[in-house]
């Protein structure tokens, strides 16, 4: 049966002379598999450049319960991006996030607000003229409210470590490796009262912005269980040095 839904892009791997296997996060279904044939013939309708990094889609797929490679007949573009292509920090950003999805949404069902938070939140990114560095940073701090492991803003004078376990700020340094230091739960904190618009009021060197990614992605890995292993993570802290 087939079903019209959107979709966010989150991995592709070529298949074939001219096919390509997609992952994309979609409105109706959750995380899905495609197998696009013909995607890369020159005479193809579902043209291989719509599967760039989060380029948001339309999408009409037959779509069967329990099927490992769903097929879609139609995919055209959303939401036109005017800068992501084409900014390198946009860009980057757009591929490690992407990267980051593919590899912690497993669900194979519906989140109507995870959908429209992910959807949103690159639309912004695309808008975004001030604190783009920061913008990455911000979206896995709200990201992980929508995971179910959200941190808790309870920083104060006297509640200096960033304790990752729990997710929240004490006031003792932990006797575990997984915490931050009173200078990077700082940061932190000021990260987790802003909205994207307001990203460029967080002024962090590109040291202290490279590590709090870092514990980021250290974050996520310890609160879903699984070891992150994130290839592109090297390219924006080449970027952002």
């Amino acid at each position: 049966m087939f079903y019209k839904t959107e979709g966010i892009v989150l991995h592709g791997l070529k298949y074939g002379d001219t096919g390509k296997i997609v992952t994309v996060y979609t409105a109706a279904f959750g995380r899905c598999t495609f197998i696009l044939q013909g995607i890369h013939a020159k005479k193809s309708s579902n043209k291989a450049n719509l599967l760039q990094p989060l380029f948001l889609l339309e999408m009409e797929i037959d779509h069967r319960q329990g099927r490992e490679l769903q097929r879609a007949r139609e995919l055209r573009i959303c939401h036109p991006y005017q800068s992501v292509p084409y900014d390198i920090v946009k860009s980057s950003q757009a591929i490690f996030l992407a990267e980051l999805l593919y590899k912690v949404l497993k669900e194979e069902e519906s989140r109507t607000e995870l959908f429209q938070f992910l959807s949103n939140s690159f639309q912004i990114l695309d808008l975004l003229q001030s604190g783009v560095a920061n913008f990455h940073l911000i979206f896995l701090i709200q990201l992980a409210r929508y995971m179910g492991f959200a941190p808790i803003n309870n920083h104060d004078e006297n509640l200096q470590f960033f304790d990752m376990t729990s997710g929240n700020f004490t006031g003792n340094r932990p006797s575990h490796p997984h915490y931050l230091e009173p200078g990077e739960s700082l940061f932190f904190n000021q990260l987790m009262d802003i909205s994207y618009e307001e990203a460029g009021n967080s002024r962090l060197s590109s040291t202290m912005r490279n590590k709090l990614l870092q514990k980021m992605v250290e974050y996520f890995s310890l609160h879903l269980g699984i070891g992150l292993q994130i290839k592109s993570l090297e390219i924006l802290g080449e970027l952002f040095s």
